[in-house]
């Protein structure tokens, strides 16, 4: 695919790392080594933990069914290991079903609680009683989350994964050189169906921005999912409220946003490169605490899934009615999304200051919308060609057009 020159002649579906212009510092999936042991065994019990549970109380206490839930988790691992070929077939098979299990779990383990609860309630109420307990007397989301760097670096799937969608990070040399005591909003288009990159990032922005604690916003709904919850906070999530947001930011941390949120996520359409502001919130949150905004765009994210129009009026109903989003699409294996290369460009930082200090005015956030607008389009019509979407046109809708 790439020529002896180092060139991409194919951008899109070149996995190859590549450097930037200069101006730009490359992060890239070897930023995070290896997994170790003690880690993979952990990852196993911990992913392995609530399948198991569920498939010997649903099974009626088969310890063959539990055998075989468990050998789902650990299959992958013995299929892939780190060193081998990310190309061959077994990759593929790893990958895919590691990635439709985990979703699966994650996602459908409110049913799966539910009904254990139904068919041995003696068994199942007091262990989901002990840990609603927990997360409820702890609401870490609604402190500075539970960062676990070493899992975010090295557990397996995130670091086959990285591999899988050759994930890089492009930081602006002015944003690494930013001082760290000044505070940073780095805000990421576009959503996407499903916004893998955002726990992909995490563990490499530990390499790309050692100085700098980066927390992100993610959805309330989240940190209501068993597993979910955990996974989330390992990878510095914090609940996407307001006050929670603006006490990081006083709290001296630096954030991560993705403005476009849920209603962005349902109207992601594949390869069409649209952004979609529902407020200008994120700015303003910037102005009010001196921080800099950062445009962020993600190459290559509209292309990971297919996505479907089918029910979108009832899923907009329920996405309006109780902030659930339930996008259709479809990957390569299921959930595991096609093999399109992930590049995430990090812009320069906008330092827009009010006139009066963390009071902004509603015509200063008005008018730093428009800044940041600007400066995402040049951000993406500057590098577009780099990564193989030369003939694409970015498209931004915000609350100021949409008025006019």
């Amino acid at each position: 695919i790439c020529s002896l020159s180092g060139l991409c002649q194919h951008p899109r579906k070149c996995l190859v790392y590549r450097t930037m212009a200069p101006g730009f510092r490359t992060f890239g999936a070897d930023c995070c080594k290896a997994c170790p042991l003690a880690l993979q065994c952990f990852a196993v019990a911990l992913i392995a933990s609530l399948p198991v549970a569920c498939a010997f109380v649903l099974s009626g206490g088969s310890l063959l069914a539990a055998l075989g839930a468990a050998s789902l988790v650990i299959l992958p691992r013995l299929l892939w290991r780190f060193g081998d070929s990310i190309d061959g077939a077994l990759f593929m098979v790893a990958l895919g079903i590691y990635w439709n299990l985990v979703y699966l779990v994650c996602f459908a383990s409110p049913f799966l609680i539910t009904a254990c609860c139904y068919v041995s309630p003696w068994r199942c109420l007091p262990a989901l009683g002990l840990y609603l307990a927990w997360t409820q007397s702890t609401r870490y989301e609604l402190k500075d989350g539970l960062p676990w760097p070493w899992f975010a670096r090295y557990e397996w799937g995130y670091h086959a994964f990285r591999h899988f969608v050759g994930l890089q990070l492009h930081l602006s040399d002015k944003l690494i050189s930013l001082p760290k005591e000044k505070l940073a909003v780095l805000a990421v288009h576009p959503h996407g169906v499903a916004s893998d990159f955002r726990i992909l990032m995490d563990g490499i922005l530990y390499e790309a921005l050692p100085d700098r604690h980066v927390l992100t916003l993610a959805a309330s709904v989240l940190f209501r999912l068993p597993l979910v919850r955990e996974l989330s906070l390992w990878t510095r999530c914090i609940d996407a409220s307001r006050p929670v947001a603006e006490r990081a930011l006083r709290r001296g941390h630096s954030l991560m946003v993705l403005p476009g949120g849920e209603r962005e996520q349902i109207r992601t359409r594949f390869q069409k490169e649209e952004v979609f502001l529902p407020s200008m919130g994120f700015v303003k949150l910037a102005l009010k605490e001196g921080a800099v905004l950062v445009p962020c765009y993600v190459f290559g994210c509209v292309d990971l899934y297919k996505t479907y129009s089918f029910l979108h009026g009832p899923r907009e109903w329920l996405r309006k009615k109780f902030r659930v989003c339930v996008p259709l699409y479809s990957g390569s294996i299921g959930v595991l999304p096609r093999r399109v290369p992930l590049n995430v460009v990090c812009g320069a930082p906008l330092d827009i200051a009010c006139a009066t200090p963390g009071q902004p005015t509603d015509d200063e956030v008005s008018a730093a919308c428009k800044t940041y607008v600007e400066a995402l389009k040049q951000l993406f019509d500057t590098h577009k060609e780099e990564f193989g979407y030369g003939e694409r046109e970015l498209t931004v809708e915000y609350p100021e057009l949409r008025r006019s």
